[in-house]
């Protein structure tokens, strides 16, 4: 059985973080900074939490995976109260840096105590279940946090209801996670310290290994969605009032990608790298299908499929990484995961700007989503044909 408490700290996790989603910028301008600065604001958090990824997780496995969500949640404290309270440049940067860290010491953390908690009942075999549960919930989670932050916006038109709204459930997930039970991880004698572990299973060719590189190779195509979907969207519409209808789309893909989590068990009862890259392959030929719809029907049925292919893909990666991940090393495994992906973006953005600089949104997604699929189906060619000769 998934134990409810921490079905309801991963739901209530999540919707904490999609609250301010759909109002960071009109937040940030709002407290004094020009649209050109909220780019920057917006950097320094990402910096501070990819910064502080990995020596969070391997602090999650060395100290505790619920002491680290604890610190987290007590981090988003001073940084909600300085959006709330304060106004100017320094006031909003050192709140996205409370932002960042809080961020990092949240991956990965919950995630695991929640795995090796669920392994512990229900044993190794359950997985599958267990991480698509997390999928779900962590995609429903933040789509309700989404709709929840813009409807309580456009009811009061004040912003720091939002963030009020925030700081309270950051309270009620710090009373709720202060009760969490956590059984402590056995190490054996003469372990090495995180950082070696962690360069060691990196360097192999194992599994861990080319699931953090198909991690980092689907960012692009996630990375080119989240930033030029509104403005097809509204090309598209031939209208710049789709407002609405953008909110719908942004909340839409979480759910999206939630049904792709939940179809994810009965599509491939049995994870493997092969199923894995396939269905990063269908996530590539779904960013083409994006970029070649002329329509807005099209467009959101294509927009949909996309990010249940995300869902599903990601569904796969979670449970092929909390099997081949040993418990001693499962948070800093997972946070390299998700560093994986920050990096990714990072490395695609100024491509990605170059692409459309040149050309179109279509083009820039047709182009990157083919080159993902064929990158894709020719690892899993190469993958395949290796372990035949291994046989």
């Amino acid at each position: 059985m998934f134990d409810k408490r921490h079905g309801l700290l991963l739901f209530l996790n999540s919707l904490a973080s999609g609250l301010l989603s759909p109002l960071l910028t009109l937040l940030l301008l709002d407290k004094g900074l020009s649209l050109a600065a909220v780019p920057l604001a917006v950097g320094l958090y990402s910096a501070t939490a990819v910064a502080f990824e990995l020596p969070s997780g391997m602090a999650a496995d060395r100290w505790g995976r619920k002491n680290c969500f604890l610190i987290s949640l007590a981090l988003l404290l001073p940084g909600l109260g300085l959006l709330i309270l304060g106004r100017g440049t320094a006031a909003v940067l050192a709140a996205m840096a409370f932002q960042g860290l809080a961020r990092a010491f949240s991956s990965g953390s919950l995630d695991a105590l929640v795995v090796e908690e669920f392994l512990l009942k229900n044993g190794p075999e359950a997985l599958p279940r267990c991480t698509a549960r997390i999928s779900a919930l962590t995609s429903i989670g933040l789509a309700v946090g989404c709709l929840v932050g813009g409807g309580i916006y456009a009811l009061t038109d004040r912003l720091w209801a939002a963030l009020a709204l925030k700081a309270t459930v950051v309270l009620a997930l710090l009373a709720l996670g202060a009760g969490l039970a956590e059984h402590p991880v056995k190490r054996e004698e003469g372990e090495p310290n995180p950082a070696a572990q962690l360069a060691a299973t990196l360097r192999g060719r194992g599994l861990v290994r080319a699931l953090v590189l198909c991690s980092a190779a689907l960012a692009p195509a996630l990375f080119s969605v989240e930033v030029f979907y509104q403005p097809r969207f509204e090309q598209l519409l031939n209208s710049s009032a789709a407002g609405w209808a953008l909110g719908a789309l942004g909340g839409g893909a979480f759910y999206a990608a939630a049904a792709g989590s939940v179809l994810g068990p009965r599509l491939t009862r049995r994870p493997s790298l092969e199923k894995l890259l396939g269905a990063a392959a269908l996530v590539g030929a779904g960013l083409m299908a994006l970029g070649a719809s002329g329509a807005p029907v099209t467009f959101v049925a294509a927009y949909f499929l996309f990010y249940v292919m995300v869902g599903w893909g990601d569904y796969l990666t979670s449970s092929l990484m909390n099997e081949a991940a040993p418990p001693s090393q499962r948070a800093t495994l997972l946070s390299a995961s998700s560093l994986s992906v920050q990096l990714g973006g990072l490395a695609a953005s100024p491509l990605l700007s170059a692409g459309a600089a040149v050309g179109t949104i279509p083009q820039v997604w047709l182009s990157t989503g083919g080159v993902l699929a064929a990158g894709m189906l020719a690892w899993l060619a190469a993958w395949a044909l290796r372990r035949r000769k291994a046989k």
